[in-house]
């Protein structure tokens, strides 16, 4: 049994806490975000006019979901960013044909690699629609234009901030005073940074605290030390390669 720390935005922290807690490791909860979903009207229709349609992480792929009603149209493939997004997909019973759907192989899995191979490698007069959460970054969405592709970007959800609960703050400071390898597991920088800023935290930047962060990209990875993690490990995105790595003990 591990103690794990989840940090990924509320409701989609909780699929993967049950399922840690099910493998019976100690979960707690630190969510600094909660994702609220607008409401959309004839995105159906929207979505049959383009060749295909970029979902930028899980919650984008089960936002556009629930606003399809979880019936794919005929026509536009589905280009998703890495394995936690195709698990989402799978998640939410949305059907979309194996010959339109693309992602990444192997790792790095983000829009870089999306665009390195597969159709959205020559999307040269294609028409795309990129869903995502308020915000983001467009300079893969401006590498997509300049390659002759003509994108429309569509929010479906927006992060509404929140504080984590304090007994779930007090909880880190315990186990950052104690001895047991404590697993931070990281999908977003910004993560890195709030959960490093709290007073529960201060014993984060020493290098002997107990603390390994779990970061899904490199750029996650920087920010966690950036923001003072002495061990971060990188892993793969997606519950399987979480538990994995959670259970095998991985330490850079």
């Amino acid at each position: 049994m591990a103690r794990v720390v989840l940090t990924q935005p509320l409701p989609r922290v909780e699929a993967l806490e049950r399922a840690l807690a099910q493998r019976g490791h100690e979960v707690t909860r630190l969510t600094f975000t909660r994702i609220q979903a607008r409401p959309m009207v004839g995105l159906a229709a929207q979505v049959a006019e383009v060749d295909w349609v970029v979902a930028v992480s899980p919650a984008a792929v089960e936002a556009l979901a629930s606003s399809l009603n979880c019936v794919w149209p005929s026509g536009p493939g589905l280009a998703l960013v890495g394995p936690g997004s195709l698990l989402a997909l799978e998640q939410t019973g949305l059907r979309v044909p194996a010959d339109r759907l693309t992602f990444p192989a192997i790792a790095p899995f983000d829009a870089g690699a999306m665009l390195a191979a597969g159709p959205l490698a020559t999307p040269a007069g294609c028409r795309v629609l990129v869903v995502r959460g308020d915000g983001g970054r467009d300079d893969w969405i401006d590498v997509l234009r300049a390659r002759g592709a003509h994108v429309e970007v569509l929010s479906l959800y927006d992060r509404q901030p929140i504080a984590p609960q304090p007994e779930a703050r007090a909880r880190l400071g315990q186990w950052l005073a104690e001895s047991a390898p404590v697993y931070c597991v990281l999908t977003q920088s910004s993560a890195a940074v709030a959960l490093a800023a709290l007073p529960e935290a201060e014993r984060l930047r020493e290098p002997t605290n107990p603390l390994v962060a779990l970061a899904i990209h490199a750029r996650i990875a920087e920010a966690a030390r950036t923001a003072g993690f002495h061990r971060v490990q990188l892993i793969d995105p997606g519950e399987n390669a979480i538990a994995a790595a959670i259970e095998c003990g991985a330490v850079t």
